[in-house]
């Protein structure tokens, strides 16, 4: 689930979920990057007033303490989750020839890391929840 943040109220640690571009077009900040401090400065940077994140459920009790890199994901990637990697990764590999070497062993590493990344953030079906 995502939430429109005013710039002034985005956090580091926020993640974006749709990309930001600037008045021409041009991409700022593809949808999917854990924002930190220099991404906020740029936000502010070009004027930008507020932006979409991913509504991480603050009350979540996964969420009260933070993950270690080795712990696995909660869940096992969904065919949406897998949509929504694929639509992250190719907006940011969008000028890479992921079919070469080196870059095809670097986009799926990549890919790897933001399945997990979404998988343990995803909300909880009913029937795990139970």
């Amino acid at each position: 689930m995502t939430r429109r943040v005013s710039i002034e109220d985005v956090r580091s640690g926020n993640t974006l979920a749709t990309a930001v571009y600037d008045r021409s077009g041009r991409l700022l900040i593809p949808a999917g990057m854990v924002l930190q401090d220099k991404q906020i400065r740029v936000l502010l940077s070009w004027g930008i007033t507020a932006v979409e994140v991913l509504d991480e459920g603050a009350d979540d009790a996964s969420m009260s303490s933070p993950h270690e890199p080795d712990e696995p994901p909660a869940t096992e990637p969904t065919p949406e989750i897998e949509a929504r990697a694929d639509e992250i990764l190719a907006e940011r590999f969008q000028h890479c020839s992921i079919e070469d070497h080196p870059m095809s062993g670097i986009y799926l590493l990549a890919r790897k890391a933001l399945l997990d990344d979404l998988c343990r953030y995803a909300p909880r079906r009913q029937s795990e929840q139970a």
